[in-house]
């Protein structure tokens, strides 16, 4: 009996300790872009609106599925940099005006922090997906993103 009661508490205790771990169940939303040639594509992004979600991003992801992503929000157009600091996948990322155009794409490398990915132009937004999306997808500088109240009405669609 004793030693039932000693295995229920282990077997508690770990579930407990597991609970107090994991990480949150993220809320994904659709963002469509308008690639070249007028064809839309969605790509489910995880939203990092604040500063902690921001600088955590991908990091210490094995994997991302093939239509997510996450978006960077900012509360105003600025210079970005980003580096790939214990970043275990190999990412693109777009960065975007406030009016959803696509200004820059760069191809990142895994673990390399020897690189920091600046934006030339300022950006409201920046969208890490696996690399190569961008061009499978065949979206480009220019391209228009609609962010279907991802992160404001206010900014939720863009024209075409």
């Amino acid at each position: 009996m004793e030693s039932s009661k000693k295995i229920l508490f282990t077997a508690l205790f770990f579930l407990f300790f597991n609970a107090c771990n994991a990480e949150p169940v993220k809320q994904k939303c659709p963002l469509y872009i308008i690639s070249e040639g007028g064809a839309g594509v969605t790509v489910n992004a995880e939203i990092a609106d604040t500063p902690e979600l921001r600088e955590k991003g991908l990091m210490y992801r094995k994997s991302l599925n093939e239509s997510d992503g996450m978006l960077f929000v900012f509360e105003k157009e600025i210079f970005l940099n980003f580096w790939m600091k214990n970043t275990l996948i190999p990412l693109d990322i777009a960065y975007i005006d406030k009016n959803g155009i696509i200004n820059e794409i760069y191809t990142m490398k895994p673990l390399d922090v020897s690189i920091i990915y600046n934006s030339i132009k300022p950006a409201m937004y920046a969208l890490e997906v696996n690399s190569g999306w961008f061009s499978r997808h065949k979206i480009k500088t220019g391209s228009k993103i609609e962010f279907n109240g991802c992160i404001s009405k206010q900014n939720s669609l863009i024209e075409r």
